[in-house]
Order: structure tokens, then sequence, then C-alpha cells
């Protein structure tokens, strides 16, 4: 197409601009995925704590409600944990841990509690009592995102056998 001062009128991009556009693209992704990654592990790791906490405070209401013994039992090699009534039966489908969250040892150096389970009142049974009263059994739960440094920890009170969380090691 001519104008009327006789050049030619041009729309569109070039090749060249339109690689260093994609270049640009490609820099920003490439600085941006170790970011997204650090997000995701911390989200799942806030994930699995929270849900543990769930689970531990379901079965205190079970316990409360039903005035029976209830336990959340957890399997740190296997990265699963349940609800148990006195009998043993589950009492639901066994939960994991979000991908790459771990029990982890929080190296308190007290024998027997390197599997991020630490039982205050019944020591190496891997599992937590709630009692109808409301109360429980004490201890900590450490979880840690494989590959960095983040911590959660879930304690639970004895004397009111509530589960509380906190984003660090406690």
């Amino acid at each position: 197409m001519t104008s009327t001062t006789g050049r030619l009128k041009s729309f569109g991009y070039t090749l060249i601009e339109l690689i260093v556009v994609l270049a640009i693209i490609s820099a920003i992704i490439a600085v941006s995925i170790p970011s997204i990654g650090n997000f995701l592990s911390s989200h799942r790791l806030k994930d699995s704590a929270e849900d543990i906490v769930s689970t531990l405070r379901w079965a205190r209401r079970l316990a409360i409600t039903k005035r029976e013994v209830y336990r959340v039992v957890f399997n740190p090699k296997k990265r699963k944990y349940w609800v148990e009534n006195k009998e043993g039966n589950v009492l639901e489908e066994k939960r994991s841990l979000e991908e790459n969250i771990i029990f982890a040892d929080p190296k308190l150096y007290k024998r027997g509690e390197e599997d991020g389970i630490v039982e205050f009142d019944n020591p190496d049974d891997n599992s937590f009592s709630f009692y109808p009263q409301g109360t429980a059994e004490a201890g900590s739960i450490y979880l840690q995102g494989k590959g960095n440094r983040k911590w959660y920890t879930i304690t639970i009170a004895s004397t009111t056998g509530y589960a509380k969380v906190y984003p660090e090691k406690h």
C-alpha cells in the first residue's frame, strides 16, 4: 500500500523484535521458577500442619461427644496418620502428608524421639490419646519440608487437649 508521500506503510513486528520479547519473557520465567517452588513447598507444609491439627481436634471432639478414648496414630516412615477408637478400629481412611513433607527429627536429643513425634506422657507409641473429659496425652509433632529449612510444630496440651500450630520449631 502506497501513501501519498510515496512510502510503504508497515504493520506488525519484525522477527528480531519478537525474539527479544520472547527472550525477556523466558528470563523472567527462569528467575521466578525457584520462587514458585518455594511458595508451593511452604504452602504444602502449612496445609499438612493444618490437616493434622484438624484431625487431632476431630479426635478430641469424638472423645468428648461419644464419651470414649480416641487416638490419633502416626506412622512416620510411611508419612501417614489416622484416628482409631479404643478397640483399634480405624475410623476413616488413613491420611498422608503432602508431597515432600516429612515428620522431622527436632534434634531434641531425647532417645527414641527421632521421628518427629515427641510424646511426653507415653513415649514411643506414636499416638496421642484424647479422653472424654477433653484432656489428652501431651506432646509435639514436627513437620519439615524436604530440602528446605522451614518447620511447623504442632503442640497438644494435656489439660485441655487443645492442638495448636506454630510456623517454626517450637
